[in-house]
């Protein structure tokens, strides 16, 4: 188990601006739900919506025999089986930091601002984030981190 198919002790691959925003789709082609967590930041769960996941994985296993080329990704919206389903009563309107991403859907999150706590706090010697800074998303489920279904991910300064 992977995200994007790349092990979770390969370097981050994803470099997010300080105080961007930004929607991040969690594909779970599999038969059970993953809980997924992102560290430091809370977000607002947009989404979820089917897809046809046998068709999905076919093109998306080509894309990766075939280099990983951009231009070749496969375009996620030409699975869709239905329109988007609106959060869970308890996921609406609420700030998260984990999301339930069910069986062969697409999961949206709406993430608003990236910006880490630069401030020291008094009782924690060496506290304050410097950029660039790493923190990881996974799956909170044990078996599936140990399993490597968890990726590092970096806020950089907005002007880099």
């Amino acid at each position: 188990m992977t995200l994007n198919a790349v092990p979770f002790m390969e370097p981050s691959q994803d470099f997010i601006k300080e105080g961007a925003a930004e929607i991040w789709e969690y594909v779970n082609p599999n038969h059970d739900a993953h809980p997924m967590h992102v560290h430091l930041i809370n977000f607002q769960v947009l989404n979820r919506q089917p897809i046809d996941v046998a068709g999905y994985q076919a093109a998306y296993e080509k894309w990766l025999d075939g280099g990983r080329r951009p231009a070749d990704r496969p375009v996620l919206a030409h699975w869709f089986t239905g329109p988007p389903i609106p959060p869970d009563p308890d996921e609406a309107g609420s700030s998260k930091d984990t999301v339930k991403c069910y069986p062969e859907t697409v999961t949206r999150i709406l993430i608003e601002d990236f910006t880490p706590p630069a401030e020291t706090i008094a009782s924690i010697p060496g506290s304050g984030t410097e950029l660039p800074a790493a923190y990881v998303h996974h799956c909170h489920l044990l078996e599936h981190e140990d399993d490597d279904l968890m990726r590092p991910w970096t806020i950089v300064r907005a002007d880099s």
